[in-house]
C-alpha cells in the first residue's frame, strides 16, 4: 500500500476472542464475516475461520458501521479468498453486508461472488442502476432475483439476499424484503473458483451494453465502503434479518462527499495563465502518474470565472462559471477508418494523458498564451489516427489559446497530417460538463442554444422535457437553419456568464446533436470526463459520475492550409450580455478596422486575428521611440477591446495617451512584456469599445 496522500494502513485492532466467536457462529449458522479491520498487510482476516483474503489494488480503511471498513476506488479494489478458505454452502445460505455506495458500478458488481460460468455457485451484488440482486444456479438454471427498489449514493445501507432450497431467493434492503423468487432445488456446488468481493471476475460491458461503443469489455470495481460482510450457512428469516439491520446503528446522512470538478480558487484573481495541481478525489487522484503543477488555470482579476486546462479532462480546456458550470469547445476528432479498429481518434480517449500536455508561452497582465497539444488516438491501445506508411507519424493536433481580461479567447487550431486535404475531421462540438451529482437539466436552460447572423437577428433553439426512466432521444430541435448565415452562438446555462463562440461567417453553418439516446432531456454520457474506463460513449444511467451533454457541431472555413497542416480559428468565451449582443465583438475580429502607423521606425503588419491583436514592428534594434497609431473604427469595423502587439519594443516600459490624453496603466489600461530569444515584445490591451476612430499612442518608459 502506498503511504501517502490518506492511502495508508491502520494499526492491528485486538481480535475478538476466538471461542466466543465460534460459539455464536455455531448458534447462528455464521460461517463467515470480514469486518475490514486495519491489519498492517495487503491481507483482510475472516474472523471466523481466522483465515486470511488477499486485498489487490488501492483501497484504504475509513471510519464505517462498526469499527473500520474498506474503501473500494471502483477500478482496482478488490478482496480474493482462494476457494479452499471458502465457506462450503449448501441447500440455504445468506449474505448480507453494509455498503455506501459512492457511484453506481458500470454493470454488475460483486458484494460476494463465487460463480462459475453460471453453471455452479452464487453471486450476491448491486446492478448499473442501484438494484440489487441475488443469482444462483440451481437446478441447472441461473436463477436470478433484483430488488425493484434503488439504492441510495453515499448513504450507509444494509443489504442482504437469502436462497432455500424450499423456499427459494430473496432480496432485503434495511431489512425489509424488495424483491423474491420462488425456486426449489439444490445448488450446484463451486469446484474451483476463488471468492470474490468487490471486483469483478471477468471484464464486462458498460450498461446499457447496446448503446455502448466502441464494444470493448472493461475491467471495474466497487465504488464506496464496505463493511461487516457475513455469511450464513442458512437462509435467514425475514424477522432475524431485521434484526440484523436494526442491531448496528450506521452513521446517518452522506458518509462520502460528492466530489467537485477543480479549477482552483473560486472568485476573481490576479489576471493570468498559472501551472497548478487540482486535486479531485483522493481514490481518482491516487490513480495518476502526472507530477504537481500539471494542470493551468487562467483566472480574470475582473470576473468570477475561469478557463481551466485540467488532467481529468485530458487537458481538453474548459470555461468555469461563477456557479462552476463548465463547458469546452471540444477538440478536433476523426473516426471511421484512419482510427484503429473504425473508432472515435481524439483526446476524449487519452485517458492516461499519454500524448496530451498543456503549456503557458505568456502571461502578463495584458493577455496569456496557453498552448495544448495533443494527439488524435483511440481509447484502447493509444494507436493514433491515419498514421503516416513511411514516417509512422499520426495526426497530432496544436491549439493555441490567446486570452485577453475581458473574458474573451482565441482558439488557433493546427491540425497536422500526412494528407488533410480530405474531410475526416470535427473541429468543435458544443459540451456542457455536468458536476457529480447534477443532470444535464440542472446546468442548462430548455432554450439552450440562441444563434445569431452578421445582421443582429438571432433564433432560440428549444429543448422539451421528457420522463428520465425512458431510455429514448431527446425531444430537442431537428435541425439549426436560422437566422440564415448564422455565425455566432450564446450557450444558455444555468448561469450568469455563459458560453459563446464566434465564427467567419463564410460557409458556416450549425446541425444539432440529437441523434442518440439518452435518460435525460439532454443526451448525457460519462465515460468522460474522470472515468478511466476504455470508452468512447458510455451513456448516463444516473447523475452519479461527472459526466457531459452534447448540444451543437459549429462549422466554418479553413483559415489556412497546406499539404500537411490545416489551421482553423475561432473566438470564444464567456459573456453576461444578453442573446444579440455580441454583434460589435465579432465585427471588432472579422471586419477589424484598419490600422495607420504614423510614425517612423515602425511597420504596421496589419491585424492578426489569430491573437485578435494590431501587429507593429519596430524595425530599429535600438531603443523604440515614440508610437502613434489610429484605428479607423466605425460601425461596420468598430473596436472592441483592442490588443497591439508591438515587436522587438525592447525591455522598457511604456506611457499611454488615447486620444490625446494621457492615461494611467490600470484595469482597462495594461500592458505586459513579453520576452522572446532575440528580443522583447510590448503587448496592449485596452477596454475601449468604438465606432469612431481611436488614437493611441505609446512613449518610452525609462528603465
Amino acid at each position: 500500500m502506498d503511504k501517502r496522500s490518506g492511502w495508508k494502513l491502520k494499526l492491528l485492532l485486538i481480535p475478538a476472542i476466538p471461542w466466543a466467536v465460534s460459539s455464536f457462529a455455531q448458534s447462528t449458522g455464521l460461517t463467515a464475516k470480514w469486518s475490514f479491520e486495519p491489519s498492517g498487510t495487503a491481507l483482510t482476516q475472516e474472523s471466523i475461520s481466522g483465515r486470511e483474503c488477499k486485498m489487490q489494488g488501492y483501497y484504504k480503511y475509513v471510519p464505517a458501521v462498526v469499527g473500520d471498513g474498506l474503501r473500494f476506488d471502483g477500478y482496482t479494489t478488490g478482496v480474493i479468498c482462494p476457494a479452499s478458505k471458502a465457506p462450503k454452502l449448501g441447500s440455504g445460505f445468506t449474505i448480507g453486508a453494509w455498503v455506501a455506495l459512492n457511484t453506481y458500478p458500470w454493470n454488475w458488481v460483486p458484494v460476494v461472488d463465487q460463480e462459475e460460468n453460471q453453471q455452479a455457485g452464487y453471486f450476491f451484488g448491486i446492478d448499473a442502476f442501484g438494484h440489487v440482486g441475488l443469482q444462483v444456479a440451481v437446478n441447472g438454471a441461473w436463477e436470478e432475483v433484483t430488488s425493484t427498489t434503488q439504492l441510495p449514493l453515499k448513504q450507509w445501507v444494509y443489504i442482504a439476499g437469502t436462497y432455500d432450497a424450499r423456499r427459494g431467493l430473496a432480496i432485503y434492503i434495511n431489512g425489509k424484503e424488495v424483491g423474491q423468487l420462488p425456486v426449489q432445488g439444490e445448488m450446484a456446488p463451486v469446484s474451483g473458483n476463488d471468492l470474490l468481493m468487490g471486483r469483478i471476475r471477468r471484464a464486462m460491458l458498460p450498461v446499457p451494453a447496446e448503446a455502448i461503443h466502441p464494444k470493448y469489455p472493461i475491467w471495474y470495481s466497487l465504488d464506496g465502503i464496505l463493511d461487516e460482510v457475513e455469511i450464513y450457512g442458512r437462509g435467514l428469516s425475514a424477522e432475524e434479518l431485521v434484526n440484523a439491520y436494526a442491531s448496528v446503528k450506521a452513521p446517518a446522512g452522506n458518509v462520502l462527499p460528492w466530489p467537485k470538478l477543480p479549477s482552483g480558487p473560486s472568485g476573481a484573481g490576479r489576471f493570468g495563465a498559472y501551472y497548478a495541481t487540482l486535486r479531485f478525489q483522493d481514490t481518482w487522484d491516487r490513480l495518476r502518474r502526472i507530477g504537481p503543477d500539471s494542470d493551468v488555470v487562467v483566472r480574470f482579476d475582473e470576473a468570477p470565472i475561469r478557463l481551466v486546462f485540467w488532467q481529468g479532462t485530458n487537458y481538453i480546456p474548459a470555461w468555469v462559471t461563477e456557479n462552476d458550470k463548465w463547458y469546452t469547445d471540444e477538440f478536433l476528432e476523426t473516426g471511421g477508418k484512419g482510427c484503429p479498429d473504425g473508432g472515435d481518434c481524439e483526446p476524449m480517449s487519452d485517458k492516461q494523458s499519454r500524448y496530451s500536455h498543456v503549456s503557458i508561452l505568456e502571461s502578463t497582465d495584458a493577455r496569456a498564451v496557453v498552448h495544448w497539444r495533443y494527439a488524435l488516438s483511440e481509447v484502447e491501445h493509444y494507436q493514433g489516427a491515419w498514421p503516416d506508411p513511411f514516417t509512422g507519424w499520426f495526426d497530432w493536433v496544436d491549439e493555441y489559446w490567446t486570452v485577453y481580461p475581458d473574458g474573451v479567447a482565441v482558439r488557433k487550431q493546427v491540425l497536422w497530417s500526412t494528407d488533410v486535404s480530405q474531410p475526416r475531421y470535427e473541429w468543435q462540438e458544443t459540451i456542457v460538463l455536468n458536476q457529480p451529482g447534477t443532470r444535464p437539466e440542472d446546468n442548462i436552460n430548455l432554450d439552450a442554444l440562441t444563434l445569431e447572423n452578421m445582421k443582429g437577428e438571432t433564433w432560440t433553439y428549444t429543448w422539451r422535457p421528457k420522463p428520465t426512466n425512458i431510455f429514448e432521444r431527446p425531444k430537442g430541435p431537428e435541425k439549426a437553419d436560422r437566422p440564415e448565415h448564422a455565425n455566432i452562438q450564446l450557450v444558455n446555462l444555468k448561469s450568469t456568464w455563459k458560453p459563446f463562440q464566434i465564427v467567419s461567417p463564410d460557409q458556416s453553418h450549425f446541425n444539432i446533436y440529437n441523434g442518440e439516446k439518452t435518460y435525460f432531456t439532454f443526451e448525457c454520457w460519462n465515460h468522460w470526463p474522470v472515468a478511466q474506463i476504455a470508452s468512447s460513449g458510455r451513456p448516463c444511467v444516473a447523475p452519479d459520475r461527472a459526466s457531459h451533454s452534447s448540444l451543437s457541431h459549429v462549422y466554418w472555413k479553413v483559415y489556412s492550409q497546406t499539404r500537411n497542416s490545416m489551421t482553423k480559428i475561432l473566438l470564444d468565451g464567456l459573456t453576461r450580455q444578453p442573446a444579440g449582443t455580441l454583434l460589435p465583438l465579432a465585427k471588432s475580429w472579422l471586419s477589424p478596422p484598419h490600422m495607420v502607423v504614423s510614425s517612423q521606425g515602425y511597420m504596421s503588419q496589419g491585424y492578426d486575428p489569430t491573437q485578435r491583436a494590431f501587429v507593429v514592428l519596430n524595425e530599429r534594434d535600438s531603443q523604440p521611440s515614440n508610437l502613434n497609431v489610429r484605428l479607423e473604427a466605425s460601425e461596420a469595423s468598430p473596436v472592441f477591446d483592442p490588443a497591439i502587439v508591438v515587436k522587438n519594443w525592447g525591455e522598457g516600459g511604456a506611457q499611454l495617451k488615447v486620444n490625446g490624453k494621457p492615461v494611467a496603466w490600470d484595469k482597462d489600461h495594461r500592458y505586459g512584456l513579453v520576452q522572446k530569444l532575440k528580443r522583447a515584445d510590448l503587448v496592449l490591451w485596452l477596454q475601449i469599445q468604438s465606432n469612431t476612430p481611436v488614437k493611441i499612442s505609446l512613449a518610452p518608459q525609462n528603465r
